[in-house]
């Protein structure tokens, strides 16, 4: 039988577990957008991609979003992927003499800009450069502040830990302040026609603009900013929900059922009580829907490298001590779902002891919500010229509909009629097709160029590379 799991210093796995509110913190700095002063806002309708107002809906697959990038992405297939005097990565210039970077029609929001500046390391961005960002066909831009502005925190609402500079993203600037739009959208740059820069813009684009907001300037995103500030704590507001705890003594090859759950509801929490040392010994046996079981090593669920590395601490998963692991991405099923504990057949100890609660919502997920999945790649690479298979859906009919958080964010994909997986799908007007080069692996996660720090600073140094480096990726998606 289980055995009830003791609370360590007033904080047990399954204390840790119990629904906290979602306290919205007030925006203690003000400042101006386009002009505009900001203030409290309190929005009636959550749109699709204002995820910290339901946390559950990162788990949808709606039909009818799409995403779209637009990036500095080298149309030649050479490796300088940037802008540059003589090399330019402009849409084209726009009545304003600017050089437009993103241009899109419809409705919808922007929901990432990355940039970078630099030789070899990031170095900090030109403020005599600015973004300008132009919304539902007016001339007037609703963004329009000097390049480090936009990402250092000190105008609203392009505050931390929504933006993010280079000593906090890794090197690179990044902005996940959404900037809302009904008749399409245009960011353009002044005075970078003989600026080196690389670039990412991605939007998410609804065919429903009824519930879109444009953007103002007036935006509270307190609540995401909360969101965002509150890593290793519990990010699920309510009531309190079902929770299944107790331990399991595992000898090497064994394995137990510690959750088997009845539909329709949402796993929204695992954790687990394990020696660090162990880590690399356990796994996860998740089914859902009495679907195929997916078998997922710990480290990989909760992100960590090895054992002798350092932790992951995110919102949504990785360690808060030595030995806790913490989950709390949404998995949808309908009808049932089983949580296994295994144990790999290596050498170890006789038993390993694992605690460990498993919370459920308590609720039906949303009805357009998908199957939770893990793809881990572990493998040398491919040679130069060679395309490295990050993630391959089997299985699937043409235009059936996916949800994939890679590090740089959530985006909507669809399967090929030739079976294969596309991320962005829906190419922007300058594009042919689907083109998965798009996303440079600096930009997907958001950093920058490799920084070594020798002496307690940060200094560029030569950093040793290999034609067929070792790739290590997991990749979260949620598919119906």
């Amino acid at each position: 039988m289980a055995e009830a799991i003791r609370p360590r210093t007033g904080r047990g796995v399954t204390a840790a577990l119990l629904l906290c509110s979602l306290g919205a913190v007030g925006c203690a700095q003000t400042g101006a957008v386009g002009g505009v002063a900001t203030v409290p806002e309190s929005p009636t309708t959550i749109q699709s991609w204002e995820w910290w107002r339901d946390l559950a809906s990162i788990s949808s697959v709606p039909t009818s979003d799409r995403m779209v990038m637009r990036s500095s992405h080298c149309p030649s297939g050479c490796e300088l992927d940037r802008h540059s005097s003589g090399d330019s990565r402009f849409i084209e210039t726009n009545q304003q003499g600017e050089g437009v970077i993103f241009s899109t029609e419809g409705a919808g929001a922007v929901t990432r800009i990355w940039m970078v500046m630099g030789e070899g390391i990031s170095e900090p961005l030109d403020p005599s450069i600015r973004l300008r960002v132009r919304i539902d066909g007016r001339r007037r831009p609703v963004v329009d502040l000097p390049l480090p502005r936009v990402f250092d925190g000190s105008t609203a609402p392009f505050l931390a830990p929504i933006v993010a500079g280079p000593q906090v993203s890794g090197g690179g600037n990044v902005s996940y302040v959404p900037i809302g739009f009904k008749e399409g959208c245009e960011i353009s740059l002044v005075g970078a026609d003989h600026a080196k820069i690389w670039f990412q813009v991605t939007a998410r684009l609804v065919e429903d603009s009824s519930s879109v907001r444009s953007f103002t300037g007036h935006e509270d995103l307190s609540g995401l900013r909360s969101a965002l500030q509150r890593v290793g704590s519990d990010p699920w507001q309510g009531a309190p929900s079902p929770i299944f705890s107790g331990s399991a003594v595992l000898p090497p090859g064994a394995g137990e059922v510690i959750a088997s759950l009845d539909g329709p509801d949402m796993v929204n929490g695992l954790m687990f009580r394990v020696s660090k040392k162990h880590w690399n010994r356990i796994g996860l046996r998740l089914t859902f829907d009495d679907g195929e079981p997916q078998l997922i090593p710990l480290l990989d669920l909760f992100g960590v490298l090895n054992t002798d590395g350092g932790i992951t601490r995110s919102l949504f998963f990785g360690a808060d001590s030595d030995t806790d692991l913490y989950c709390y991405f949404p998995m949808p099923f309908f009808s049932n779902a089983k949580v296994e504990l295994m144990r790999r057949p290596v050498e170890g100890p006789a038993k390993i002891k694992v605690e460990y609660a498993v919370r459920v919502a308590g609720s039906p997920p949303p009805d357009d919500a998908g199957t939770f999945r893990v793809q881990v790649r572990r493998q040398k690479g491919s040679a130069p010229g060679e395309d490295l298979e990050l993630l391959q859906v089997d299985g699937h009919e043409p235009r059936d509909e996916c949800a994939v958080d890679l590090p740089g964010g959530v985006g909507a994909g669809h399967v090929d009629d030739d079976g294969a997986f596309s991320f962005l799908p829906q190419a922007l007007p300058d594009a042919r097709g689907p083109d998965v080069r798009r996303v440079g692996k600096k930009g997907v996660v958001g950093a920058g160029f490799q920084v070594c720090s020798t002496d307690g600073g940060d200094t560029a140094a030569p950093v040793p590379t290999s034609t067929r480096p070792h790739v290590h990726l997991w990749v979260r998606h949620w598919m119906r």
